[in-house]
């Protein structure tokens, strides 16, 4: 069964590869207002973070910031299609601007290893065309559990020249290989890891349980931090490039200081465009009290 659902996914990716971007869009939009109008999961959730991280918001700007963001959502799953199926230099056109493209060419010219952290921010699946041309390169990612489905994305999203891991121990000491022989290690920073692979951390007015791993490869290795997204432009004709510098607090050898600084270029990076943030994944799961469970009433 896993395998047809692969299959038809397949089809599904292939088949919004025959779209023009503006006609994937228009799809995503349409996708984006039934999530908003059905009482789905994504919605629910969706409310219960934003409401968690924005408690000085009137309910009606919360509303209108989660109504945003599933359309934002739709449009990204739509433009898979574009980012996947397209051939290399059309898809590649839609890089309409990079901002702060110094900050990274700064850091791979080191030579000392460049982490790269992202979130799941615009169209995450353009952060490939975004490291193009910075030499070796390899990305932490979560493999999909159907098996076609599975070996149809790492295909689409290798032929760029990115190697792509997925989580086990021999992936992570690959990642930290890869920094000590200068190169350049990718993470998804805004993702809740299990109780023992994180810490507690301030994430905007919420607490949210912060990955240990980019604590761990900076202290080991020694690297340079930058972070980055790709958000789309404001008049959808295409996607900016954004990479960002961090505060120094990031190399701190205290962990808490470390997280703190993390979660706050998360934050500055979901600020430049809170709307295409995906603000649909269970972030706040675990609390520091087990008790609480915010989202014990979302279907």
């Amino acid at each position: 069964m896993k395998s047809l659902i692969g299959y038809l996914g397949i089809g599904v990716v292939k088949l919004m590869g025959l779209l023009t971007l503006s006609g994937a869009q228009r799809l995503g939009r349409f996708i984006g207002w039934v999530l908003w109008k059905l009482p789905t999961r994504t919605r629910e959730v969706a409310k219960v973070n934003v409401a968690l991280c924005f408690p000085e918001m009137q309910e009606s700007e919360r509303n209108r910031l989660v109504r945003d963001t599933l359309r934002s959502g739709g449009m990204t799953m739509a433009e898979i299609g574009a980012a996947w199926g397209w051939p290399e230099e059309k898809s590649s056109s839609l890089l309409k601007e990079v901002i702060g493209r110094e900050i990274i060419e700064e850091a791979v010219a080191k030579e000392k290893g460049t982490l790269f952290l992202s979130l799941h921010h615009g169209n995450f699946e353009y952060l490939n065309h975004m490291l193009m041309g910075l030499g070796r390169r390899v990305a932490l990612y979560k493999p999909s559990k159907m098996p076609s489905f599975e070996n149809y994305m790492r295909k689409r999203r290798a032929r760029l020249g990115l190697e792509l891991v997925s989580p086990s121990r021999a992936s992570v000491e690959y990642l930290f290989q890869m920094l000590n022989e200068g190169g350049l290690s990718a993470v998804v920073t805004d993702q809740e890891p299990s109780r023992e692979r994180g810490e507690f951390a301030p994430f905007f007015a919420a607490q949210a349980l912060t990955p240990k791993l980019p604590y761990q490869m900076i202290q080991e290795t020694g690297c340079t931090v930058v972070f980055g997204f790709c958000e789309r432009m404001e008049d959808d004709s295409g996607f900016r490039a954004r990479f960002l510098k961090p505060s120094d607090d990031i190399y701190s050898e205290d962990i808490h200081v470390h997280m703190t600084a993390l979660n706050k270029a998360i934050e500055e990076s979901i600020m430049c465009s809170p709307e295409q943030y995906q603000w649909n994944y269970k972030r706040f799961k675990r609390q520091p009290d087990p008790k609480v469970k915010p989202y014990a009433d979302c279907p």
